[in-house]
Order: structure tokens, then C-alpha cells, then sequence
């Protein structure tokens, strides 16, 4: 495993960093946007971060948490394409016509489990940021570090709680930044 510097600034201003890779390709990557416009123990505290999802084992519990909730939704659509098959009369389930019925089961599906994988999501981010926050002891630079990321990416600092709930990956930037301001009085 190393740490990578990666090219954002040609793209963008927005900066980020993050976990990438499985076995001997695993990589920490940290945009140039980060590592030349956020302090020293701002970048320390974001790399703990990435450190924490390495720790946890992140990517290959992610992998199989999305391959378990792929292969029930992949099973539920069979189940439902047979029934379509007798029901609408379709030749098999390998019918053309079938495909606006499998889009539909499988967006209902996505629809319905987004919020799980979500909220999946969150307890995890939350680890990584327990864990840069015990590794680093610096609360104060790690706020300091979200409310710029969250700045520069334009990110929502408080939405609503059932836009979180439903659509967001991680933990509300408000929350993550009370909480590093709050270490390690928690």
C-alpha cells in the first residue's frame, strides 16, 4: 500500500482523497487540491481517514455487502420475470419484451435498498472518522479540514435528516464536524 498524489486541479477546485484498490494495488490517493491548499495536520487528519477505511477493511466489506444486495436483487428480478412470463404471456424471460419489466423491478429494488446501502455507508465513514480522530488526537484540524472540503466541494453542511437518510453516503458534514470539534470531550 502507498500514498498517491493525484492530479484534480485541472479539472477542478474541489478537493478529496480516498481508498482505492484490493490487495497488493491498495492505494491511499490524495488530490493536488488537498495536499496544496489544506494545512499539514488538516491533510494528517484526512489521510488517518483513509488509513481508517484500510483498517476497517472497508473495500472488501463494501464488496460483499453490494455483491449480496446485487445477487438478491438480481434473484427478486427472476422470481418477478417469471411470474411476467405466465402473467403478459411472454415467450421467456429472455423475451424483449420483458426488459421494460426487468428495468422496473430492478429500479424498484435500487429504489427501496439505497437507503441500506447508504446507511451501510454512514456507520462506516463513521469508523474512519473515529479512528483518524483517535489516531491523531487533532479534532480542531480535522474540523477545520471537513468545513473546507465542504467549502471548496460545495457540499450541504445540514440537509434535511430524510435527504441523509435516503440519499447521502456519508454522515452529514454538521455532524462530522461537531463531532471532531467535540474530541475528545465525547
Amino acid at each position: 500500500m502507498g500514498v498517491f498524489r493525484f492530479d484534480m486541479s485541472r479539472r477542478t477546485k474541489s478537493a478529496n482523497a480516498g481508498l482505492t484498490g484490493l490487495g497488493n494495488t491498495r492505494r491511499i490517493i490524495l488530490g493536488d487540491t488537498l495536499l496544496d491548499e489544506f494545512t499539514y495536520d488538516e491533510i494528517e487528519t484526512v489521510l488517518a481517514h483513509e488509513l481508517g477505511h484500510h483498517a476497517n477493511h472497508d473495500i472488501p466489506l463494501g464488496i460483499a455487502i453490494g455483491t449480496g444486495l446485487t445477487l438478491g436483487g438480481l434473484y427478486l428480478t427472476s422470481l418477478v420475470l417469471d411470474w411476467g412470463v405466465k402473467t403478459f404471456g411472454f415467450y421467456s424471460v429472455s423475451d424483449l419484451a420483458a426488459l421494460p419489466l426487468f428495468a422496473i423491478c430492478l429500479g424498484i429494488y435500487g429504489l427501496l435498498t439505497s437507503p441500506l446501502s447508504n446507511s451501510f455507508s454512514r456507520w462506516r465513514e463513521k469508523l474512519a472518522d473515529e479512528y483518524a480522530l483517535q489516531l491523531t488526537g487533532k479534532g480542531q484540524a480535522y474540523a477545520s479540514a471537513l468545513k473546507r472540503l465542504s467549502d471548496q466541494n460545495l457540499a450541504e453542511v445540514d440537509p434535511p435528516a430524510w435527504v441523509e437518510f435516503i440519499l447521502h453516503s456519508h454522515p452529514a458534514l454538521g455532524k462530522r464536524i461537531q463531532r471532531a470539534e467535540n474530541f475528545p470531550n465525547q
